[in-house]
Parts: C-alpha cells; structure tokens; sequence
C-alpha cells in the first residue's frame, strides 16, 4: 500500500486525474489505482477527519470511510499489487486537529506494508498557492495572516507551515522508514515530472513507452497570485471573478512589462518567513536524510519574482480604474486601459 497524501498544490489533481483514467493500465503493471467514485482522488476516505463534505459534498462515500477500507482490505491485501491511495485532504492540520494517523494506519493494518508519500514546497510558494486556491471560492486573509498564523501556531488555513509538525505525526504512526518527503521542484524537474516521480516511488518507469501519455500536460492551474491580490482588493468581500483576475493580470504585464513573476507578499515578509522557516527546513532536512539519503528541500528564496505586493503601484492602480470605468460605462475599447497612458499638457 502506498498512500500519497498532498500536500495540497503540488499537482495533485493532475497525479489523481492521470492515475484514475490510465488505472486499467496500471493495474496490468500490479499497481491498483481504485476507483472508488467518480471523483478522480481519494478525498471521500478522510470524512472520519476532514471536512470534505464542506470542500464537496460529492466527495462522500455512499457507503462512508470505514466501509470503504474494509472493502479495499478484502479486496487486496492478500494479493500481489501495491494498492495507491491519493488525497491531498490527508495532509490537513485542521480543523480539529487533523487526520489522526493512527487511526488510518488502523483501518490498513490487513495490508503488511504502507508506505506514505508526501510532495513539499517551500513555505512561500505553498502559502501563495493556497491563497489563490481561497481566492476562488472566498475573500481569503490578507496574506501576511498566512506568516503570522504559521509562526505562532505551525499552521495556517488548516495546513502545515511547518513541515516538522507533519512529520511528527506520520512517524509517530507509520515509523520514520514507511515515509518518504518529496521536493516539488526537484520532482518537476526529474523524468515525468510529479507524475512520473509518483510513478518511480510505485517501482514503475515513467519512461515506459505505455505509461509515457500519463506524464504530459497539467490540471487546476493556479491563477497568477499578484493578479488575485488585486482583484481581491476591489471585490471584498465577494470572490472575484475570473476576468477581474484576467484583466488585473494584462494589466500587471502592461504597466510592469514581461516576463512577469510575481508574489503576494512583501519583501518584508518574506524576510520574516525566510528567518522563521529556514531553521526548521534544515531540521526536517536533517531528519529525512537520516532515511532518506540525499534529500533537500528547495531554497526559500524567491529565485525569479521580480515584482512583490508593494512594487504594485499608483500609476498602475490608476491603469486599473480606467479598465473599469470603461467596464462600467460598457465600452469595448475599455480595454485600452491596458496600453500605457498618455495625459496632455496645458501650455
């Protein structure tokens, strides 16, 4: 049994999705992707500990979580295959305290080995992601709430910002050797990228020409996050729609030129993430080498962003509101608020 539990926005979707539609293919490989529903992860499984029915209620089992374990039990654990659980839900810190792992190693204790598989991104880039995931169901915190959260509790909107904590807990019930910590940028970067490191941790080859097809392409991309901030400065406390996003992104591009990177938080900020966050990167690094010789973690360092939340400026603000008032007034040449203004000078 392997169990891949997120952590969220690190391509899990993708994994899930191509892991649903190719499980014929995979189980002629010994692997079994189950399919337990129509939802493409393995989400309905953490209903004793998430709030899955509040994420989606789609995600509930018919028969509920405990059912569905005992099924997989029966079914497969006396077999010859490695049964592959995906649900990013398992990595959740809250509410209530979490998935409480020994439990869920209870219901697999017919399978005579699991091992759990979890993708990291450095802190910065996790939090980002996740306040553009808020974005769109929601008016999220502002974004320095995500450090502040982290740096007194570990967490912050139900997920760990301090990966430690996490670790902790799967060794606590799976032992040190049953778990393996994955870099997402080390991964992306590897054959197959996420999928294909995914594929490497089940024994398979990414570069087996049958499984090759599972390693293109990408699902739930995140929307550009300096774009999300300001369309979420303008909607509060209503979601923002996706051509406010669309149009605060052109804009961002015409007022700051390309290629763009962007970031949510402040060069301030990331100062105060980077001093809190290094020492315990270090740490889990230390731990997990002990294990699992050759693992790092990717530097905490924005490598790349080259415009943060306080570059955003008057100039481009102005820009902003004049896409808009074109919007309002119903103007298709509105859009000429994304080339740069020019104003007339009285003599």
């Amino acid at each position: 049994m392997v169990l891949h539990i997120g952590t969220h926005k690190t391509a899990t979707t993708m994994i899930q999705q191509k892991f649903w539609t190719n499980s014929p293919l995979l189980s002629e490989r010994g692997v079994i992707y189950p399919r337990l529903d129509n939802n493409h992860g393995h989400h309905g499984l953490t209903a004793p500990w998430s709030p899955v029915e509040a994420v989606d209620p789609g995600f509930l089992l018919a028969g509920g979580a405990v059912e569905a374990f005992g099924a997989l039990a029966r079914r497969y654990a006396g077999e010859d295959v490695t049964v592959f659980l995906s649900s990013e839900e398992f990595s959740r810190s809250g509410p209530n305290n979490g998935v409480d792992y020994g439990e869920l190693r209870g219901y697999l204790s017919d399978f005579d080995e699991v091992q759990v598989v979890c993708v990291l991104r450095p802190q910065w880039q996790f939090m980002q992601s996740v306040y553009v995931e808020l974005s769109k169901v929601m008016a999220p915190p502002e974004p320095a709430r995500f450090i502040i959260t982290s740096q007194k509790k570990g967490v912050f909107a139900g997920l760990w910002g301090d990966y430690n904590l996490l670790l902790d807990r799967l060794e606590g019930a799976f032992g040190a050797e049953n778990v393996t910590f994955l870099d997402y940028e080390t991964c992306t970067e590897g054959v197959g990228g996420v999928v294909g490191a995914m594929l490497d941790v089940l024994g398979l080859d990414p570069t087996d020409d049958g499984l090759r097809d599972m390693c293109l392409g990408a699902s739930n991309v995140s929307a550009p996050a300096l774009a999300c901030w300001v369309a979420n400065q303008l909607t509060a406390p209503d979601v923002a729609s996706d051509w406010l996003v669309d149009h605060a992104q052109r804009a961002l591009k015409a007022e700051f030129g390309e290629p763009l990177s962007t970031c949510v938080f402040s060069r301030d900020e990331m100062y105060s993430l980077q001093k809190w966050c290094q020492p315990l990167n270090d740490k889990l690094q230390r731990r997990r080498q002990a294990v699992q010789p050759g693992f790092q973690m990717a530097p905490l360092a924005p490598t790349g962003v080259n415009l943060f939340r306080e570059d955003v400026s008057a100039a481009f603000w102005l820009r902003m509101a004049r896409i808009g008032f074109g919007l309002l007034m119903g103007r298709p040449e509105a859009e000429q608020g994304l080339s740069r203004p020019t104003f007339n000078t009285v003599q």
